[in-house]
């Protein structure tokens, strides 16, 4: 973050590029605009707005929160040559990451059934333990089980964001949330204080889109917000990936739709790691329990492992003898089950 001569000699332009980017008026297509020719600062300077730029840069480096320019090392390459790439990029956690793994986003609806959240949380253990960094949007349901599959199963998780990252959402997330920025990182085009707004998920989904080797659907009704992410994808080339579910249930509209219009099939990890082969990513190895190992310090995990026993125990009950919420509880068991140390029989979970 080098200072240019054309601002205070002691703001980088990254500073200018986020007072710009807290501007009301001022949306990612905007900024892509004014930033296209101008450097932050000179941007800054010929515009009308106003704001203590000072300021809005203290509250990111107070708050740890990277700000960071295309030109800059970190920025993601999966983002150069994207006609609607982010003109600056706010993140928490180490960005870099996002270049070293193939990437798959697992979304779907706030609304799942528990199917769908089991799915996903296996599937983000399997894949993480296979070296694949998961990419989700953080939100409730299919988002947050994926997440809380993924984390500390080994790739670190990818997660972007539509609000500030200074303000978790929804609130209900902060601890997972604070564990993806731990993991992995957390993305986001907003500034620190901005609020999380409804226009900003759409805006959002094509960024999830754009950062991810392959997308796949997990749950989500025919006009679900997932299908922003899907159409963002399909624009850019990007394969897309359903996994079936009853046609009785009014959650996999949606992804039974994708699949009879000729999206892949996912039926478990190795179909992932199959089509991630078969567009170009690095061999990764089939999930095996034997290359993952549970997290001494991982408090949850433990809590969970010790309710279990060598007799199978209904879901239901670790529901209510944990006291954890469905995703996080799902995420802890398949953690377990990628280490070795449980087994899933038919809905009843054993320690191994």
């Amino acid at each position: 973050m080098t200072p240019r001569p054309d601002g205070p000699p002691h703001l980088p332009e990254e500073a200018f590029a986020a007072a710009l980017a807290a501007t009301n008026q001022v949306g990612p297509a905007t900024l892509r605009r004014l930033l296209a020719d101008d450097q932050p600062s000179i941007a800054w300077r010929r515009s009308s707005y106003s704001g203590d730029v000072e300021k809005i840069w203290r509250r990111h480096e107070e708050q740890s929160i990277g700000v960071c320019l295309p030109d800059s090392d970190e920025y993601p390459d999966r983002l150069h040559g994207d006609p609607e790439a982010p003109a600056v990029l706010f993140s928490l956690g180490d960005l870099s990451i996002i270049n070293v793994h193939p990437t798959v986003a697992l979304v779907g609806t706030r609304s799942p059934t528990r199917y769908g959240i089991g799915v996903a949380a296996q599937l983000g253990a399997e894949l993480a333990a296979a070296g694949v960094s998961v990419v989700s949007g953080l939100a409730l349901g299919i988002d947050a089980a994926a997440h809380e599959g993924a984390c500390a199963a080994g790739a670190p998780p990818v997660a972007v964001v539509a609000g500030g990252l200074d303000a978790p959402y929804p609130p209900r997330n902060v601890r997972l949330w604070d564990r993806v920025a731990s993991a992995g990182v957390i993305v986001s085009e907003s500034p620190a204080g901005v609020r999380t707004e409804k226009w900003r998920f759409p805006v959002r989904n094509r960024l999830l889109a754009s950062l991810s080797d392959l997308v796949v659907v997990i749950e989500s009704r025919f006009h679900g917000g997932s299908m922003h992410t899907v159409d963002a994808a399909l624009a850019r080339g990007i394969p897309v990936g359903a996994v079936p579910g009853s046609v009785r249930s009014p959650t996999s509209e949606g992804t039974n739709r994708l699949l009879s219009d000729g999206c892949i099939p996912i039926c478990g990890a190795a179909d992932i790691l199959m089509a991630l082969s078969l567009h170009g990513a690095p061999d990764l190895p089939l999930p095996a329990t034997s290359e993952t190992r549970l997290n001494p310090s991982d408090g949850p995990d433990h809590a969970v492992y010790d309710l279990l026993s060598f007799d199978p125990i209904p879901l239901d009950q670790l529901v209510r003898e944990s006291g954890l919420e469905l995703p996080a509880l799902c995420g802890a068991l398949e953690r377990l089950a990628s280490a070795g140390a449980a087994r899933d029989i038919g809905g009843w979970w054993e320690r191994m």
